[in-house]
């Protein structure tokens, strides 16, 4: 049947060939045989009314289990209680995490954004981090590249109160490379990043917001253009 959907198989292992996939889910084989049709339940049916059936005995009446302790009124167990996120109990920032995405998403990111940005940011509230990936050497595709940016961002959705970011892939087919900035809250990363399965195929470098080359590529990667990007970008994600 794969030979039917051909770029789908292709696709598949592709992906799954990739080192960093390994690294969480380890190797995939396909299937080598088959799977069989379910036999029609109707005609199970049919069989079992053919048989003679015996006389039903009388049922011994049940007494109710006690209910468990975990479990609600309706039989359902309780909802799982979230953990308090540590970053709850730093002190009260000047940063308005949200009015900043907001600012970002509306206005112009080099005219009015940015300018917002660097007034209002707080660097005892936040860090700033570059985030280069690890294996740009086994990149290809670069649509497959910003896949992978997309993926990475997916599973971050336990941080999105907590920090903002731009990854861009840069560069052309079967030569690319993954590379932007994250600003997250307080002065280290976070359990609710670094506990994601693709934190450790990045690197993390934090870097001084006073720093006027720091300032510029994090405005370049804000603004997906400029001059201090490594390369020219193809596309990106921004994590808000």
């Amino acid at each position: 049947d794969r030979k039917t959907y051909r770029n789908v198989t292709r696709f598949f292992k592709t992906i799954t060939g990739q080192s960093a996939f390994k690294a969480v889910v380890g190797d995939i084989e396909l299937c080598t045989t088959r799977i069989q049709r379910p036999v029609d339940a109707s005609k199970k049916e049919k069989k079992k009314a053919d048989k003679p059936q015996a006389q039903a005995k009388p049922k011994a009446e049940k007494k109710a289990a006690p209910k468990k302790e975990e479990e609600d009124d309706d039989g359902m167990p309780p909802p799982e209680v979230k953990a308090r996120s540590k970053l709850e109990d730093l002190p009260p920032s000047s940063l308005n995490l949200n009015k900043w995405k907001s600012v970002y998403s509306n206005e112009d990111t080099r005219t009015v954004a940015m300018p917002w940005f660097w007034e209002n940011f707080d660097a005892e509230g936040y860090s700033l981090w570059k985030v280069e990936y690890l294996y740009n050497d086994e990149l290809t595709l670069l649509f497959m590249s910003n896949n992978l940016v997309g993926g990475f961002f997916a599973r971050l959705e336990a941080a999105r109160k907590y920090a903002f970011g731009s990854l861009l892939v840069l560069g052309e087919e079967n030569d690319n490379m993954i590379w932007g900035y994250f600003m997250v809250r307080g002065k280290e990363i976070p359990e609710e990043v670094s506990d994601t399965p693709d934190f450790g195929s990045y690197k993390w470098t934090k870097v001084d917001s006073a720093d006027e080359k720091v300032r510029a590529e994090v405005e370049d990667a804000f603004s997906w253009e400029g001059s201090s990007l490594p390369r020219k970008c193809y596309d990106g994600k921004v994590f808000k």
